[in-house]
């Protein structure tokens, strides 16, 4: 198995009915943004805010916004980086190289 890091650069957080809608922009190349189901589990502030554990699931993803649902929505503000992992199979387990 092999990962994928996820993030999502935060500059607004609104609650919606499905939990948290986030402006802002996913990290990395389209390929690596987080896919519904995906989990972010830890959030940091640009400008200095210590580390902390989250566990949002990614209900929607888009190139402007991302809609969370779970534990730590409450705690974001804007400038935060959410971050996480995605475990893919391995290539070799496709027949890759």
């Amino acid at each position: 198995m092999r990962a994928e890091r996820l993030s999502f650069f935060v500059k607004s957080v609104r609650v919606v009915p499905e939990g948290w809608r986030l402006d802002g922009e996913p990290g990395y190349h389209p390929q690596h943004w987080a896919r519904p189901g995906d989990r972010f589990d830890s959030a940091c502030g640009e400008h200095g805010r210590p580390e902390r554990d989250v566990n949002l699931v990614v209900v929607e993803i888009s190139e402007s916004h991302g809609i969370v649902t779970g534990f730590g929505g409450d705690q974001l503000q804007p400038d935060d980086i959410l971050s996480g992992e995605r475990l893919l199979e391995s290539d070799e387990a496709f027949g890759g190289w």
